[in-house]
């Protein structure tokens, strides 16, 4: 009985034990919860701060991106967690912005424990707005990853469907859109909208290809992020061969369409410095200067402007371009209705009615026209950014692209038709060159040289960095001393590159070199890797048997090899003839 006793009072004893034990560690669990709370209130405060910043300057991207590293290190070490696993630091994304992502790319499949990324990228590159350039901002995103493996989702950014549409709308709608009444006069009035209503659908059903192929190419990896841009979509789906062809054709496009820009320039203001008539203010500071004087004026100030990588202070072009293509396709209209030749739109239409309908031969309708509607429409190598920058690029981007395309395609078409009623046979190769030179209408003129020449560098900087890495070897988001040996380096691969432009733009007036650039750089692009791409992924996930769903894409395929060689033999022909 006594040992009875005994083992009763012991067993109370260990019972009174656990319980004061028990509250022991519920208290201290309470405290550490608390303590928890309070750290994810403060961390939430300076979050919130984070997200008030606008990433205007490169201070506050490394202040943003180490307070970013700190939070990441004191929620491993500490043991608490963000209020939420996904903090979003907006930029400013309209008109110039860039962006810092934690992850963008992870070379494992699976984040553990205790662990953080581990490279912070920061990207160097603006985000452009405008004349075939884009806005985009990208997150950071701090996946929880605490005691277990985690799966990535992919990332998403701010921009609503309508945003990227917009954004989509400005990269298709230029300087180009002043070159196609002269299309039309090539292609006939049917046969320019036939290959117009052609070049956009394809153009716009290649761009939905490359969205899905994005998660496609990741689709047995959950644990991967979508490819962020064309060359590492081209490398995942058809290896490293083809990732360097779409590299160096993004490097051809980039230098392309800023020689279209010295044309323009150069043609414009060549066409003021002749008219004595009008008493331009070109004409009364320098009168008669040719073409070529032009180009070359315009290579030389482009030149120290391309050596600036402050591209804050080129943010007021994305207005300013704006506002210079619509207005210039306002005034166009405007001038042929009321001044010359005058007699409205009906007269225009009716005019229409007595100019050919198709082209004269296939030389005219490949050879001189239809790379510039190429040059308009195929910004396939211009989408990723407007891609990355969407809150659910995965839903909503098929809607914007094909709303972008329809609107541009529409007004375009329209003011193609009507220009070339008004001037028929006269139509030149840039229609602003049919409008006298009066002081309003040259003021119009001087302001688009002045958004291209502004607009210019900023275009110009993905194929200076490309050349630069190519050359250098550097690392596109290093930020090394500026010795002078690296100074003259970087001057001399800009000087380098810029004469490229100014060679291209010899090859003829603006509708040669735009046909030049859009039907082989961008045609190539739009027409035949997004096919290749399609069709290599969906091998790979039938186990590589041929299915039906690949025959659009051969004939896309084929339709873009036809098009971009016709495009280099007639346009090359009829500018050495």
């Amino acid at each position: 009985q006594k040992s009875r006793k005994a083992e009763k009072q012991n067993s109370r004893s260990q019972q009174t034990a656990t319980a004061t034990a028990t509250e022991t560690e519920t208290a201290t669990s309470h405290s550490t919860h608390n303590k928890t709370n309070l750290k994810s209130i403060a961390v939430q405060l300076i979050m919130d701060l984070m997200l008030m910043l606008k990433c205007k300057h490169r201070v506050v991207k490394f202040a943003s991106a180490g307070a970013a590293l700190l939070l990441l290190q004191a929620r491993d070490s500490s043991g608490f967690s963000l209020t939420s696993n996904r903090c979003i630091v907006p930029c400013v994304s309209f008109p110039l912005s860039r962006t810092i992502n934690l992850s963008r790319r992870i070379p494992t499949t699976t984040l553990l424990s205790n662990r953080i990324l581990d490279a912070v990228d920061l990207d160097h590159e603006p985000c452009l707005a405008g004349d075939n350039v884009v806005a985009s901002c990208d997150i950071i995103t701090a996946e929880s990853t605490i005691n277990e493996v985690q799966t990535i989702q992919p990332s998403g950014g701010t921009q609503s469907k309508l945003s990227a549409a917009t954004n989509l709308g400005k990269c298709i709608c230029g300087a180009g859109s002043f070159a196609l009444p002269h299309v039309y006069l090539k292609e006939g009035v049917l046969g320019g909208t036939l290959a117009m209503m052609v070049c956009a659908f394809l153009a716009m059903r290649t761009m939905q290809s490359i969205n899905r192929s994005r998660f496609l190419a990741v689709e047995d990896e959950p644990n991967i992020l979508p490819p962020a841009s064309y060359v590492e979509l081209a490398e995942m789906a058809l290896g490293e061969g083809a990732s360097k062809v779409v590299f160096t054709l993004t490097l051809a496009a980039s230098l392309g369409v800023c020689s279209t820009y010295i044309v323009f320039i150069g043609q414009t203001l060549a066409s003021l410095s002749s008219d004595a008539l009008s008493n331009n203010i070109v004409h009364s500071l320098a009168p008669n200067i040719d073409e070529t004087t032009w180009e070359i004026t315009t290579a030389a100030t482009v030149l120290p402007l391309s050596l600036v990588r402050n591209y804050g202070i080129f943010a007021f072009t994305s207005a300013l371009g704006v506002t210079a293509v619509l207005g210039g396709i306002f005034v166009t209209l405007a001038y042929g209705v009321l001044v010359d030749p005058g007699g409205g739109i009906v007269d225009a239409l009716s005019a229409v009615s007595q100019l050919k309908m198709w082209p004269d031969s296939f030389s005219d309708a490949f050879g001189g026209s239809f790379g510039t509607i190429a040059y308009l429409f195929c910004i396939n190598f211009l989408t990723f950014p407007v891609i990355n920058s969407m809150q659910d690029a995965k839903r909503d981007y098929d809607g914007a692209i094909s709303s972008a395309v329809a609107v541009i395609w529409t007004v375009n078409a329209i003011f193609a038709i009507i220009c070339l009623g008004f001037y028929g046979e006269a139509t030149e190769d840039l229609v602003l060159q049919n409008l006298d030179n009066g002081p309003y209408l040259s003021a119009l003129k001087i302001l688009l040289c002045v958004d291209l020449l502004f607009t210019f560098p900023v275009v110009f900087s993905s194929g200076r960095q490309i050349l630069e890495n190519l050359v250098l070897n550097e690392n596109q988001n290093s930020e090394d001393d500026d010795t002078t040996s690296l100074a003259l380096s970087r001057t001399a691969i800009t000087g380098g590159a810029v004469a490229t432009c100014f060679g291209l733009s010899q090859v003829g007036g603006f509708g040669v070199v735009a046909n030049l650039v859009g039907g082989v750089a961008q045609g190539t692009l739009a027409f035949i890797i997004p096919p290749a791409i399609a069709v290599a992924l969906s091998r790979r996930k039938g186990g590589g048997d041929f299915d039906a769903s690949e025959i659009p894409q051969f004939l896309i395929g084929g339709f873009g090899v036809a098009v971009v060689s016709s495009v280099t033999y007639f346009t090359l022909a009829e500018s050495f003839s």
